[in-house]
């Protein structure tokens, strides 16, 4: 064989193995464009993610249940989901995806999820027990705000059943406030805060005020199982990625040094453009450590099956999967969470 033939067999060869190694340090995750992926885009700006050798490719999606399918399939590696029945119902159907990490969580001072009530109703209902027989809304049947709702009034003795829901997104419950064709809304900042200032509605109970023990799961981390599984090394350092631009939100939310520079990377990655918004509303809480909150899940489940929306419970140890989040702290180490 000519030494010219050789070298351009070895030139293949190389070229096959850059691709081949490109392809396995490629992670896709679904991109929501909401504030709760920050570490997402944090990592991807301060080059978290090129420190460990990955190369991130934002796919967008409206949704989270949007993502789910091409999560389970693997065409997504990666995805922030909210906690609710239909995630899982999931599990009990052998869904080849784990919760890895602790994503958003509802703490007091950082408690984006709330219960707020129509302006001109807010002498008349001060109270949880003042809501029987209104008419509420909710983002959606079975998911994370419905327990967050179900939950605030079974502490004054009332179900789901003792008021009226109505299902719509968030972005509908202004008009619907202003038409007076609601007369409260189970929502999240930054429709909490902008409502208030348009005089539609007003906080009327924070989920840190009535969920404390244990604090709300609101979303969490998902990697798709099959490959995490097989490209562990890759998995572990997207955590560690991760879990560096957690780290840094979670200093930014408490007024550190880095506040105004991950504002203005929120305010190009996510739909809240305002950069003056960041001051006024709250953050939801994200964990230093990743931690996910099990009691939590395992509360959510629990009332979701008691209102028949979870038929099949799972084993909430089994479907998380902290081995990547271990492998972070292994080499981060643990940091105490800073108090309001």
């Amino acid at each position: 064989m000519s030494h010219a033939r050789i070298v351009g067999l070895t030139l293949v060869v190389l070229l096959a193995a850059l691709a081949g190694e490109a392809a396995a340090t490629e992670v896709k995750i679904g991109d929501l464009g909401i504030v709760a992926d920050a570490p997402f885009y944090l990592a991807v700006e301060k080059g978290y993610f090129k420190e460990r050798g990955i190369e991130v490719k934002l796919e967008k999606f409206t949704s989270a249940a949007q993502a789910m399918a091409p999560l389970s399939t693997g065409e997504l590696h990666v995805v922030g989901g909210g906690v609710g029945a239909g995630l899982f119902n999931a599990f009990a159907r052998n869904w080849p995806v784990r919760i890895v990490a602790a994503r958003s969580r509802d703490v007091p001072g950082f408690s984006s999820d709330t219960l707020v009530v129509r302006s001109d109703l807010k002498r008349e209902v001060r109270s949880l027990a003042h809501l029987k027989g209104k008419k509420i809304a909710v983002n959606a049947p079975a998911a994370a705000l419905a327990y967050m709702l179900g939950k605030m009034l079974e502490t004054e003795g009332l179900t789901i059943k003792d008021v009226e829901i109505v299902y719509m997104p968030w972005p509908n419950m202004g008009p619907a406030f202003a038409q007076k064709a609601i007369d409260a809304g189970a929502m999240v900042e930054p429709f909490v805060t902008q409502y208030a200032e348009r005089g539609y509605s007003v906080p009327l109970r924070r989920a840190s005020e009535v969920l404390k023990s244990p604090p709300f799961e609101v979303s969490v981390v998902l990697f798709n199982k099959d490959w995490a599984e097989q490209n562990a090394k890759v998995a572990g350092d997207f955590a560690v990625a991760y879990l560096k631009a957690a780290r840094l939100f979670h200093e930014a939310m408490h007024g550190g040094a880095a506040r105004a520079e991950v504002i203005d990377v929120l305010s190009r990655y996510t739909r809240v453009k305002d950069k003056r918004l960041y001051d006024r509303m709250q953050w939801g809480y994200v964990d230093p450590n990743g931690t996910v909150e099990r009691e939590s899940l395992k509360d959510q489940q629990a009332w979701h099956a008691r209102q028949g929306t979870v038929v099949k419970t799972v084993n909430v140890d089994e479907i998380v999967d902290e081995r990547y989040i271990r492998y972070a702290l292994d080499r981060l180490g643990i940091v105490p969470a800073r108090r309001p």
